[in-house]
């Protein structure tokens, strides 16, 4: 059974549309086209908090990125809902739902409030094309999972199962040219539109793979520092061409070829190809 599933999900659309429209960590034909729609007043809000809600690969993560972005980009309730209770706990006092330094407490209710203030134009106006726009895309991309059986062979493969029902790769119309691939919750990451049919594929199967590696090797030191980034994504992408016949991820190909050199002597387990190529990349002084 396949377990990838590509979802449009209208709360993460929004969420990133916002940042897009902001310029924040995105500067696109999208954002572009969309930025007259809101006040220069309320995008200037996000635009001057950028830092705190915007990440870049392992080199910057938002001190607020996880609470007014990956959280309600989730899709659990409407993002409008969540924004506005964050707003109210922080004017009251109360303590809220993720922990906030208090020296952050002003702008997290710029930003509650101008998200929340964005909201419905961006429902009843552009939602509306977006979801036709996303629908289409997936409905182009969705049958090569299925033909493929990917996910079923990445998993007999890297020697571990996904720990939950499905893999979800939600799809969103906005984010071309900036961060993605980004994980939002414990099984769903977003990606962008931007690519052809056949790339999204071979890109949502590396990042696949990238949460089977955080299983198999939960008891490793991968995932844990930046310095092992080029390692564990080396070592998806040695994966990702076995089962596609395609390596592309950009400035790991020495990493993969390492994996590839090891493979030709002896079977190994994933965690023993990441334990030989920490002790020759990253040896302990």
């Amino acid at each position: 059974m396949n377990k990838i599933r590509m979802i449009a999900n209208r709360e993460t659309n929004f969420v990133f549309h916002m940042l897009s429209a902001a310029q924040c960590g995105y500067d696109n034909p999208y954002g572009r086209k969309y930025r007259k729609d809101y006040p220069e007043q309320l995008l200037n809000t996000l635009k001057k908090h950028e830092q705190l809600i915007t990440c870049s690969g392992g080199n910057h993560w938002g001190k607020l990125y996880a609470p007014f972005i990956s959280i309600p980009a989730r899709g659990s309730v409407r993002a409008k809902e969540y924004y506005q209770e964050f707003l109210r706990k922080i004017n009251s006092g109360e303590s809220a739902e993720y922990y906030i330094d208090h020296r952050l407490f002003r702008p997290a209710a710029e930003i509650a409030d101008t998200m929340s203030r964005c909201y419905d134009h961006y429902i009843s106006q552009i939602w509306p094309n977006d979801m036709v726009t996303l629908e289409a895309y997936i409905a182009e991309t969705m049958p090569l999972f299925e033909r493929s059986e990917l996910s079923a062979r990445a998993e007999d493969l890297v020697g571990c199962k996904l720990p939950a029902e499905c893999f979800l790769a939600t799809m969103v119309a906005s984010i071309e040219d900036g961060a993605e691939a980004i994980d939002i919750s414990d099984n769903q990451d977003v990606f962008g539109i931007a690519r052809a049919p056949e790339w999204a594929f071979r890109f949502i199967s590396h990042e696949f793979i990238i949460f089977l590696l955080k299983r198999a090797l939960q008891g490793e030191d991968a995932f844990r520092r930046l310095e092992t980034w080029g390692l564990t994504e080396g070592l998806a992408e040695y994966y990702c061409k076995q089962l596609t016949g395609y390596a592309g991820f950009p400035g790991v190909s020495q990493y993969t070829a390492f994996y590839e050199a090891q493979e030709k002597n002896a079977s190994s387990s994933a965690v023993e190809l990441y334990r030989k190529a920490l002790a020759t990349f990253l040896p302990r002084r």
